[in-house]
């Protein structure tokens, strides 16, 4: 089968060679000690691996890790914050006379982070109305008026809050009143796809419309201290709360028509605002011979256009204000110390940290040699690249707010021309700031490819010197696990160009023994089931590669707790170190995209009819399914 070489090849570079000399050999006796005794502290062996493998292998997790429950919560976030305390031991030791640009310019992120004492959001507006000429509403105030001198009759002051909206956007405001999405596709990198659309929700890939809340309007307006006379807020909270009651109403109700999607030529868009609002964000002059238009639910932008002439300006100008300030209240530091801004730095100057890293890090592309992309860095002739890429970037040390904008509009602009420029000799990929700034590897469908990220070549997950039952057991599964999502329900739709492929996708779909098993897999969660495939599966192939080209290690075992434990065992007690958490984990680590780590160790194993053989599981236990599901075999 192609899915099983393909999966095969890949485990297969995992393997470590010869080690070179007895230094070396030491080293790998030393830190394979070191991972099978946290294998062992973490284990809770008055627990039956058969009714719950996870807290068998990682009951004692956190009583063993030190700093676990406090510093982090889990071995992810683990891996994270050993990650973030290089970083900021690099940016403590850093001489900037002798420094690249491009890391000059992640110093002075970082620092103009660290120097803020007391968080003004109104920043961010004034930012805005000086660079970009806006012209913005006095948030809470009246709606404002001009008395001149000689007037009978004040002028209510008109405020263009279609140009707001757009500029907007251009900082990453996307999906308030409308959905752009704008790039130079693969295929056709000289023309550029334009595609407008009501607000989509995350799962349907747009940004995520979601309705202020009492607690966060009560956030924002704190943060903009003095603005805002007491008494007021009960006023505010309702004049927005209802307007927005509206739009997700006018959403809803326009969910019911059919989905009216054509191709359209600027002049022939149906509401002059729109092609205005094209005109500003996208920043250029643009005309229907350099772009391919395409526009989504017609009937919900002319109902749109009938809403919003109902409301002064000054409304919503206000309410846009507002809803750009929660956008930004997103997108900051947790918190203004060295381990806050790190986090920021890191998802919004990914390229140029990638490579900070790896210079402490020297060992990380020699590690896994014939990975390509570890680090998501161009291997050839890297500094340059890195600096022609930042060149256009320009960042103070004392100025956080305005910093900030600029790396937004700068992802947003890049990702835009990202296929243009894209040297395919030269690969790097353009991050969203969650996977910049984390040490998990993941899959991108666009371009058919696993990423790893150089933070993630860190124990327990990997070291050069662990023994190949460690490796394939943790980067192998996590390896099989990404490349799987490229059968997951997402990625069968798209070929391996990334392209669209109906035809195939409904092909597969009329298979009857690939609904049988994905109905499976449903019961186990319905709503992760493409992590559910990529689990099951990826476990399954991670196993049977390594036994498959280790034959001899089912025989061979190791001491653990005094006994003899056959590698089959250990195989899978490793496999379940990359998912241990502490127990207040449930509460900082969301479970939304990938059920909790619980779940996703103990439905693995319970669908992999070979954990029960090891384990000598009986009939009935709750690690051993009456049918186990997986839907590729």
């Amino acid at each position: 089968m192609k899915l099983r070489r393909i999966i095969i090849a890949l485990l297969l570079i995992i393997g470590g060679g010869l080690l070179a000399d007895a230094a070396s050999q030491q080293m790998a006796n030393f830190v394979n000690r070191r991972q099978q005794k946290l294998i062992e502290g973490s284990m809770d062996v008055e627990v039956d691996p058969c009714e719950d493998f996870y807290q068998y292998a990682c009951g004692k997790w956190e009583e063993y890790v030190e700093g676990a429950g406090f510093e982090f919560a889990e071995t992810l976030s683990m891996m994270d914050f050993r990650a973030n305390k290089d970083f900021m031991d690099y940016m403590n030791k850093l001489k900037l006379w002798k420094s690249p640009r491009f890391v000059k310019k992640a110093y002075a992120f970082y620092k103009s982070c660290m120097d803020v004492q007391l968080y003004e959001s109104q920043l961010y507006l004034n930012w805005l109305a000086e660079n970009e000429q806006l012209k913005l509403a006095s948030l809470f105030g009246d709606l404002e008026t001009n008395h001149d001198l000689g007037e009978e009759q004040p002028v209510v002051l008109v405020f263009d809050w279609i140009h707001t909206l757009a500029v907007m956007w251009k900082y990453g405001m996307n999906g308030v009143f409308l959905e752009l999405t704008a790039f130079y596709p693969k295929e056709n990198p000289l023309k550029l796809t334009i595609d407008l659309d009501k607000p989509l929700e995350v799962e349907e890939g747009g940004a995520g419309f979601k309705s202020l809340t009492y607690r966060n309007l009560k956030e924002i307006i704190r943060s903009l201290d003095g603005l805002v006379k007491p008494g007021e807020f009960s006023k505010i909270w309702n004049k927005f709360h209802k307007f927005e009651e509206k739009l997700v109403e006018l959403k809803e109700t326009t969910n019911l028509q059919p989905n009216e999607s054509e191709q359209i030529a600027l002049k022939d868009l149906p509401l002059e605002r729109l092609e205005k609002y094209l005109r500003i964000a996208l920043n250029q002059t643009i005309c229907d011979n350099q772009i391919e238009l395409y526009i989504q639910n017609v009937h919900y932008f002319k109902a749109l256009d009938d809403l919003l002439k109902g409301y002064e300006s000054a409304f919503i100008s206000q309410y846009l204000q507002i809803r750009f300030l929660w956008h930004m209240r997103e997108q900051r530091p947790p918190i203004f110390t060295a381990e806050g801004c790190i986090v920021p730095t890191r998802g919004l100057l990914s390229l140029a940290m990638h490579w900070i890293y790896e210079q402490q890090k020297p060992h990380i592309e020699e590690a896994i040699p014939e990975i390509q992309n570890v680090g998501n860095l161009p291997r050839w002739n890297t500094s340059a690249v890195l600096e022609k890429y930042y060149e256009n970037l320009t960042l103070s040390v004392n100025d956080f707010y305005g910093n900030h904008l600029k790396l937004l509009a700068f992802q947003i602009e890049n990702k835009k021309y990202f296929y243009k420029t894209l040297n395919d000799s030269n690969y790097f990929h353009l991050e969203e700031y969650d996977t910049a700034a984390s040490p998990s590897p993941y899959f991108i469908h666009k371009d058919n490819m696993v990423m790893l990220p150089s933070t993630a070549v860190q124990r327990p997950l990997y070291h050069h010197g662990h023994e190949d039952v460690y490796k394939y057991s943790s980067l192998g599964f996590l390896l099989a696990h990404e490349i799987l999502h490229a059968f997951d329900i997402n990625g069968l739709e798209m070929d391996s160009n990334g392209m669209l492929n109906s035809s195939h996708y409904h092909e597969i779909l009329a298979n009857s023994k690939f609904t049988q098993q994905l109905k499976c897999l449903r019961r186990l969660n319905p709503m992760v089931i493409n992590e559910k495939i990529s689990d099951v599966s990826g476990l399954r192939y991670a196993y049977e590669t390594f036994f498959n080209q280790h034959s001899e290690a089912v025989n061979r075992t190791r001491r653990i707790y005094g006994r003899e434990m056959a590698l089959p065992k250990l195989f899978f007690l490793n496999f379940a170190q990359f998912f241990c958490g502490s127990i207040s984990s449930v509460y900082y680590v969301s479970v939304n995209e990938h059920g909790s780590d619980r779940d996703r160790v103990n439905d693995a194993v319970s669908q992999f009819p070979e954990f029960a053989k090891v384990f000598n599981c009986s009939v009935g236990s709750r690690m051993q399914a009456n049918e186990s599901c997986n839907l590729w075999r």
